[in-house]
């Protein structure tokens, strides 16, 4: 199957609805979740609507729904110190907007008057959202998960719709008041995409990234049987001048692997806390940030190591440098968007990096992980127009690379550098479209 270069894809929302969050009981919109919304109990009911066992005309026929829904909480529950308990409801609707639920907990797919209405003003850019109730105390007393009834979702990847079990995982995520992450390879990413990116089913964020599992498990723990979670990171980032440096993004790469860990930004006073970490070694990156007279560059921070029950400390005065390069899209299969490429381990593949002044000649790219790679010049420039620069490489991938998201960076000649934080996402799933290698031996 053929795509054309000239395609730069745009990733569908997840969830997005606004509620009012007043009075000592409330319901917040689901991406706008704190760190401190969590359910105070460690069972947490969830109550999963007939509509889901009956045919659906958003979900193709012989799809595996229950199993859709099953999986997506399992994939939470083992990573982190929580149980769900499941019961089955008539119930169809979710609670109406206020500032106290009906006190069930509810995963629908009913297109019912109630339900259509959380999509009315942008139908065809929400697969599902999530509304959230919580007291006084930022405890969650309730939350509901209702899907897109303008929407198409499926189990087996058929092109064109959504990947129910991914677009639950990451509802639950909501559920249990996680927030959006910026970082793409990450299920609780602000956006995706459709069955069909770079012509590959969306299974890939059906995956926790570690990031996720460091968040879910700064609420609620990690499970009883790891004994070495969980430690944090506390940083201080200061500009090139001395001052705080409020807004840049941090993340964190395993030392070892290379895999991106976790994500997040500093405050008004220049700091950040992040925990859940596991124990071990870990690399700080700061990402690109435009101030208002000059822009400092993507760079590296510094190395900690994480103990368990421990918190490591950090301070950094960053470097001042060119501007002369930026790296905001990824892409494959002749296909840019900001989505993740998800690649298995032991291939190779051809990838596509867009941006600002990017071209064979002057540009070098390069991994953190020693288990990817760059084949030697493979890197060649393709023509998107004036305004937007796309080169490709080779990429080849360990046979050992462990599951996980990678970050892609590129360098300039005169200094400049800039990164894809999470780009890459190394998935079990198989991704066809690898190069074809003759072995001469």
């Amino acid at each position: 199957m053929y795509y054309p270069l000239k395609i730069i894809l745009v990733c569908i929302l997840v969830a997005g609805q606004a509620f009012a969050a007043v009075g000592d009981m409330a319901a917040i919109e689901s991406e706008r979740a704190d760190p401190a919304f969590r359910w105070r109990v460690k069972s947490i009911p969830i109550t999963i609507s007939v509509s889901l066992l009956r045919p659906s005309s958003n979900i193709k026929t012989g799809s595996d729904v229950i199993g859709a829904v099953r999986r997506s909480l399992r994939t939470w529950e083992e990573v982190a110190n929580i149980e769900f308990k499941e019961s089955f409801s008539d119930k169809q609707n979710v609670s109406p907007q206020g500032i106290a639920g009906d006190g069930v907990s509810l995963i629908t797919v009913a297109p019912t008057a109630e339900n259509a209405l959380l999509f009315a003003k942008n139908p065809e850019d929400t697969a599902a959202t999530t509304r959230v109730f919580f007291d006084g105390r930022a405890r969650i007393t309730e939350a509901d998960v209702v899907l897109n009834p303008y929407q198409q979702f499926s189990t087996d990847g058929t092109f064109g719709t959504f990947d129910l079990q991914a677009t639950l995982t990451h509802e639950i995520g909501h559920f249990l008041g996680l927030a959006h992450s910026s970082m793409r390879g990450s299920v609780m990413y602000d956006s995706f995409a459709k069955n069909g990116v770079f012509g590959l089913q969306g299974y890939s964020l059906r995956t926790l990234a570690e990031l996720d599992r460091a968040a879910i498990r700064t609420r609620y723990g990690a499970p009883e049987s790891e004994s070495d979670c969980c430690g944090s990171i506390s940083a201080k980032i200061l500009t090139p001048e001395g001052r705080v440096a409020s807004g840049v993004d941090i993340w964190i790469e395993d030392a070892k692997t290379g895999k991106v860990v976790a994500q997040s930004a500093t405050g008004s006073d220049g700091t950040l806390q992040i925990n859940g970490l596991q124990s071990g070694a870990y690399t700080l990156y700061s990402q690109r940030k435009t101030r208002t007279r000059n822009t400092l560059p993507n760079q590296e921070i510094g190395d900690v190591t994480v103990e368990a029950g421990e918190t490591a400390f950090l301070t950094k005065r960053l470097s001042a440098g060119p501007d002369d390069i930026d790296v905001k899209y990824i892409g494959f299969n002749g296909q840019i968007s900001g989505s993740v490429v998800p690649v298995n381990a032991g291939k190779t593949y051809t990838i596509y990096i867009g941006g600002k002044n990017l071209s064979a000649k002057n540009t070098s790219v390069r991994f953190s992980s020693p288990s990817l790679s760059v084949v030697p010049d493979s890197i060649t420039t393709h023509d998107f127009g004036d305004d937007f620069s796309v080169i490709s490489f080779e990429m080849s991938s360990d046979a050992k690379t462990p599951v996980g998201e990678y970050s892609v960076f590129v360098d300039s000649p005169g200094g400049g550098r800039s990164a894809v934080v999470g780009g890459i996402a190394v998935r079990t799933f198989i991704n066809p479209y690898s190069n074809f290698v003759l072995d001469v031996n």
